[in-house]
């Protein structure tokens, strides 16, 4: 059976016992009085079980039957011969990589010399990064788990440093709203080193600063368009100059990468439903801004690069936080059954969407490592 299926059904096991009564006494019987205290518990409980499920997929894949992950076995191996001085100056033969990420899988071969571990620790960083931004942002777990795992999940099990960038980026969140600068700049400087198309983040802390909604609109459109006619201009001067180990990505669309107009119509068709949800809410401070931003932002990079396969790893830092989005906006929907349909509706979409595009066919061939 697809991997898929079974964590599917994993997954909606643990929803299902958490989110009924019988969990108030399989896990912790409940008095009158502490109903409210324990069922934030229960929440927390539901998302560390449902999260460690995918945790456990994703640190102990082989990475010998997963689409580019061999590279970072055999760069592990290299590492451990290497010097650190050979690291930082000549980088790797087996794999292409930033500075940082360089000297991250040296200091873990060096502390601990098997292969597993780096998978495992990116792994394990990369979900503690989920837990957070879901326990600080999401106001339905579930819906950001399920989204999470047909989304996000499949495509990090081997776009390894992209994701690893991202996980550092989901820590920036609070910065940006808070307006801190400097731990921003820092965490994007952190991401930078380890791939560098998270430079496409870097804007957001700024865009969002803009306080009058009319004026960010503006901004926004204007900044569209011309990013839009320039792309054919920007793009090969960029990947010329700062990006030329991705050249490769600019091919064409047809790469599993993307670049196609299924991302588009899927991010327009949320940002019409999201627009028509929550209204006046759409730009309001906080999470609702950021949110609405970061939509805006991927649908912008999609149009723009259309036909551009390079795309979707500068839009992934946007467009893999739906599972922010999605409950962000869903929960502005007063009926709880059309709250539930929504999330539903959403999931089951993109779990086929998932299933018949070729990182599904990917991952068919997953295995776990042999012990």
């Amino acid at each position: 059976m697809h991997l898929f299926y079974i964590l599917f059904l994993f997954e909606v096991l643990i929803a299902v016992v958490a989110y009924t009564n019988v969990a108030e006494y399989v896990f912790m019987p409940v008095k009158k009085h502490t109903i409210t205290l324990l069922s934030d518990k229960r929440q927390i409980l539901y998302l560390l079980m449902a999260l460690g499920v995918m945790l456990i997929i994703h640190a102990f894949r082989d990475p010998m039957t997963l689409e580019d992950t061999p590279d970072y076995a055999r760069a592990f191996e290299e590492a451990r011969l290497k010097s650190m001085a050979d690291v930082i100056t000549k980088g790797y033969e087996e794999l292409k990589t930033e500075k940082g990420f360089a000297v991250f899988l040296k200091m873990v071969a060096d502390v601990m010399p098997i292969t597993q571990m780096i998978f495992i620790i990116t792994s394990a960083f990369m979900f503690c990064s989920f837990f957070v931004a879901i326990k600080r942002y999401s106001s339905i777990f579930w819906i950001s788990v399920f989204v999470l795992m047909t989304d996000s999940f499949p495509q990090s099990l081997f776009i390894v440093r992209g994701f690893f960038a991202l996980s550092i980026l989901l820590f920036s969140i609070p910065f940006i709203i808070k307006r801190q600068l400097l731990p921003y700049l820092l965490l994007c400087l952190v991401a930078f080193s380890i791939h560098t198309t998270s430079v496409i983040f870097f804007p957001v802390y700024f865009i969002y600063g803009i306080k009058n909604a009319f004026i960010l609109t503006i901004v926004l459109a204007v900044g569209g368009v011309i990013f839009v006619l320039g792309f054919d201009i920007i793009l090969p001067y960029v990947v010329e100059n700062f990006l030329s180990e991705y050249s490769v990505y600019i091919l064409g669309a047809d790469n599993y990468e993307g670049g196609n107009w299924k991302m588009p119509a899927m991010l327009s068709a949320i940002l019409i439903f999201r627009l028509v949800v929550m209204k006046g809410h759409f730009f309001e401070e906080g999470i609702n801004r950021f949110c609405s931003l970061v939509l805006i932002l991927a649908l912008l990079l999609y149009v723009a690069g259309l036909g551009f396969g390079l795309i979707s790893r500068m839009a992934l830092y946007f467009s893999n936080l739906t599972f922010l989005i999605l409950p962000n906006t869903i929960q502005y929907i007063r009926n709880q059954t059309i709250q539930f349909i929504s999330g539903v509706a959403y999931i089951l979409f993109t779990g086929f969407f998932f299933l018949k595009s070729s990182t599904g066919v990917f991952w068919a061939d997953y295995q776990l490592i042999s012990i």
